[in-house]
């Protein structure tokens, strides 16, 4: 079982029992820290999870804590997944560019948190070629249609569809992101469905991020 350790606002961790009782000893995990792990619902200090094993003396100054140096990646925003796919619907059977101006911006936030997640900007870029996709193939169409060119109107369609894959692609890499993440730096055992993902993307995508968010509240990964 794993745990995590907050001292303050901080988190840090996953570690081994057998680690969280190392830093106590050693003074890098003082008792007045708290400790959860995966089931527990709230946080408790540290001793309640140590059994018998004394801590470092009260004497000894503490040595600074050998967390790891990389920070938690804050959570984007908890937006529910439901009321993304309220939104996205309405856009498109009401308000058409209201709502694919949601999914862009929504695709954009989830990116950015991906490069965050992983150190990698590429999901925020393919995910930017989506907008400029469709912006350059319009262009191209408005071109074709003023100058009865039809190899103008070919590469506008290409670029509409290569914006389109370039997002599909962008999205898949925010899912390989969390997978990462959540599987390694915060371990919860995180598994995203690719069939999901394709059909439902973003609404899918914010889903999960809700349940982090619930299990960041709770401890538990509902």
């Amino acid at each position: 079982m794993k745990y995590f350790i907050k001292r303050g606002e901080e988190n840090f961790g996953p570690y081994s029992l057998a680690e969280v009782q190392e830093y106590v000893q050693s003074g890098r995990v003082i008792t007045t820290d708290l400790a959860q792990s995966e089931g527990m619902p709230e946080w408790v200090p540290v001793t309640q999870i140590l059994g018998n094993i004394p801590a470092a003396s009260a004497i000894a100054p503490a040595a600074p804590a050998v967390y790891a140096t990389v920070p938690l990646v804050d959570l984007p925003p908890n937006l529910h997944w439901v009321v993304v796919m309220i939104i996205i619907l309405i856009g498109r059977f009401v308000f058409a560019g209201l709502g694919l101006l949601f999914v862009w911006v929504w695709a954009l936030v989830l990116a950015n948190w991906a490069r965050k997640l992983i150190g990698d900007n590429k999901p925020i870029v393919l995910v930017a070629m989506y907008p400029a996709g469709l912006i350059a193939g319009g262009i191209a169409l408005g071109f074709s249609a003023a100058t009865h060119s039809p190899s103008l109107s070919f590469v506008g369609f290409m670029l509409i569809i290569g914006g389109l894959i370039a997002y599909l692609y962008g999205i898949f890499k925010i899912r390989d992101a969390m997978e990462e993440y959540y599987n390694s730096r915060e371990n919860i055992a995180l598994t995203l469905s690719a069939v999901m993902t394709f059909f439902f993307s973003l609404i899918y995508l914010q889903y999960h991020v809700n349940r982090i968010a619930r299990w960041k509240k709770t401890g538990v990964l509902s």
